[in-house]
């Protein structure tokens, strides 16, 4: 999806989206010099803080006094906040919340316990919307997947692990972003190809490697430690 794409998603984002621009009446009156985190400390505490956060809240926030009350609002600009400072990407393929500009649907845009200021753990946040249950309504605009009891295994196929052991690749735990890419990309399902695999993943040409044959010939030992090469064992003397 281009970027003018995604400006026309933005746009009918405001439309169908309640604006969060206008939130209720702050407790008590501030003005722009308060120093807000005497009493919102815990945004800069958390374990990964949202840089903005340093720059001081009217970084994207302003302070209005109306009357007798203060309202803390986002700052207008001419798209969503979040592009000011991340320019969004030209993606061929775009996850329709990225697209969109719903950025905090699944950032927290002050800090949070997970990386990526995600809302919650990568699998925990791709499945409250992708996970198959009984109570699913289909829909071809939002594709569900079904999995184990757990949520351990089922994807892509049964026994295929997305949680709970370690991604041969990158050593962190598998999850959903092991394959796929969150904002989108040029493949099919947005899955990771070619330059989004780890070079150093078998130290092989990743323009011909698709990230399947990676991850699999690793967990196969073909990967050794000689750059990719299979291992051979040395004949015995007859």
């Amino acid at each position: 999806m281009a970027i003018s794409h995604i400006s026309f998603r933005v746009m009918i984002a405001g439309l169908v989206f309640p604006c969060f621009c206008h939130a209720g009446a702050h407790p008590v009156p501030v003005d722009a010099q308060t120093n807000c985190l005497e009493c919102h400390g815990d945004h800069a505490a958390a374990e990964h803080a949202h840089a903005a956060v340093k720059q001081g809240c009217t970084a994207c926030h302003s302070v209005e006094n109306r009357t007798d009350s203060t309202y803390i609002v986002l700052k207008q600009t001419k798209s969503v906040i979040c592009f000011e400072c991340h320019q969004p990407d030209p993606l061929s393929r775009a996850h329709f919340p990225y697209a969109s500009g719903m950025c905090t649907r699944c950032h927290n845009p002050h800090g949070s316990q997970n990386p990526s200021l995600l809302r919650a753990k990568a699998n925990e946040l791709c499945l409250s919307c992708h996970l198959l249950t009984p109570q699913t309504v289909p829909s071809r605009y939002m594709p569900t997947i079904a999995l184990t009891a757990n949520n351990t295994t089922g994807h892509p196929y049964a026994r295929h692990p997305v949680s709970g052991t370690l991604d041969p690749l990158t050593g962190r735990e598998m999850s959903c972003m092991s394959c796929h890419l969150a904002h989108g990309g040029g493949k099919a399902h947005y899955l990771k190809m070619a330059a989004e695999v780890p070079e150093d993943a078998l130290n092989q040409n990743i323009e011909t490697k698709d990230m399947c044959s990676k991850c699999h010939l690793r967990l196969w030992g073909l990967d050794g430690d000689a750059g990719g090469k299979k291992k051979n064992k040395k004949k015995k003397p007859n």
